[in-house]
């Protein structure tokens, strides 16, 4: 009798365990799904209603085209050079709130941008919008679940990438079919609204995200090697996936033979990445982040190999951009992912902020790189030099195979 008495309290606390156990997970849950669909509509609203816009913005307004995609690349520098600032914030313990300003920020901009007739005004606007994708757009979402998830923060990011993934999807169509009724500003006016749909959804922080040591954030930061390679391999990729982005529908308009092949770029790459982010969350946990970096770059080194041999035929192009698509899904979980494991958790967020500034930088610069070469050497050099970018992104990550992480794992 004194036995099944004795046994109760320890089944209460069971049974309190387990409660606060599913609670915990629910709001895990929660938390991660809220910031899925606000990246979703930050995408959306202030990346990729960029370049479906653009071409209406120019024929309505009579603006220079390349005054608009000039003034587009001066957003993404802004958004790189914030970025890092925005890290610093997050490890101080700001970043929901930095989040959450640049969402309320981003939304009044695409307001006033829809009722500039100035191009100058324009182009000024778009520079406090780059403010506001450094303030919003994936690292700062990654930084703060890497540190209230934890080692739960790596599968977090997949579902996150993996439904912002969509934002293509929704915004290349929403436009086309909005384009038909309203001007490019109404449209604006739509997608400001989407933003503030973000804003609402967005996830307050808790203390786990807000905690900070004052004692080990000294103004002086170390710069590691390990998580210098993850920058500028993960930056090369990225500067050569821009160029196909941007230059490859170009080259093929003008030299392929066939009508539709020039829109594949926006017709694949996007259903490519929600491919690989979904291969990516059924096989990603069996393997270390190291291990799944050489593979993916190795890859990586497919798609221009796949071009140079297409004689621009339609359906190695097909592939091409299918496996380009695929590896650049996971390649934007992947590189939050091996950065925490060279990074210390009081400095992931300047730190994931430093490796994004460099990444959007060579994404900036990428198009006006590639259009460089092509009008000098042609379809052979640009895909050429796509595949030396991808070559040399391999040997970094190949060297830094040979780095010890924070926790002693080569």
């Amino acid at each position: 009798m004194d036995d099944s008495v004795d046994c109760y309290p320890l089944i209460g606390m069971s049974v309190i365990t387990l409660s606060r156990a599913t609670n915990d997970s629910d709001e895990a849950g929660s938390y991660i799904y809220r910031h899925a669909f606000a990246q979703l509509f930050f995408w959306c609203a202030f990346y990729y209603l960029m370049p479906a816009i653009s071409s209406k913005v120019a024929l309505e307004t009579t603006w220079p085209v390349l005054h608009i995609s000039v003034s587009f690349t001066c957003a993404f520098l802004v958004w790189a050079l914030f970025a890092p600032v925005v890290g610093i914030c997050i490890d101080r313990g700001w970043g929901g709130s930095i989040m959450l300003i640049g969402g309320i920020t981003g939304t009044l901009t695409l307001l006033f941008l829809s009722t500039v007739t100035d191009r100058w005004v324009f182009s000024v606007a778009l520079l406090v919008l780059g403010t506001c994708m450094a303030a919003t757009l994936y690292d700062p979402c990654f930084a703060l679940m890497l540190r209230r998830l934890e080692t739960r923060g790596v599968n977090a990011t997949a579902t996150v990438t993996l439904i912002a993934g969509l934002a293509t999807l929704i915004t290349f169509p929403l436009v086309m079919a909005l384009s038909n009724v309203l001007t490019w500003g109404e449209i604006m006016q739509v997608f400001a609204v989407l933003a503030l749909c973000a804003v609402v959804v967005l996830p307050r922080e808790n203390k786990s995200t807000a905690r900070v040591d004052r004692d080990r954030l000294s103004p002086e930061v170390s710069i590691e090697l390990g998580p210098v390679l993850i920058a500028f391999a993960f930056g090369l990729v990225m500067m050569g996936h821009a160029i196909l982005l941007f230059l490859l529908p170009l080259v093929l308009a003008q030299e392929s033979d066939v009508e539709t092949l020039d829109i594949l770029a926006v017709a694949i790459l996007g259903p490519a990445q929600i491919v690989g982010r979904l291969v990516w969350k059924i096989y990603a946990g069996r393997y270390a982040p190291q291990r799944s970096a050489m593979v993916l770059f190795s890859v990586f080194c497919a798609p221009p190999l796949l071009l140079l041999g297409s004689d621009k035929n339609t359906s190695m192009v097909y592939a091409a951009l299918m496996i380009q698509g695929a590896c650049y899904g996971v390649h934007t979980i992947l590189r939050p992912a091996l950065a925490q494991a060279y990074l210390p958790t009081h400095y992931l967020g300047r730190g994931l902020g430093g490796i994004a500034t460099v990444g959007i930088v060579m994404m900036a610069l990428g198009p006006a790189f590639g259009g460089y070469v092509w009008s000098n050497v042609g379809f052979v050099g640009l895909i050429s030099c796509v595949f030396a970018l991808n070559i040399v992104s391999l040997f970094l990550i190949f060297i830094l195979l040979q780095i010890k992480t924070r926790k002693g794992i080569p």
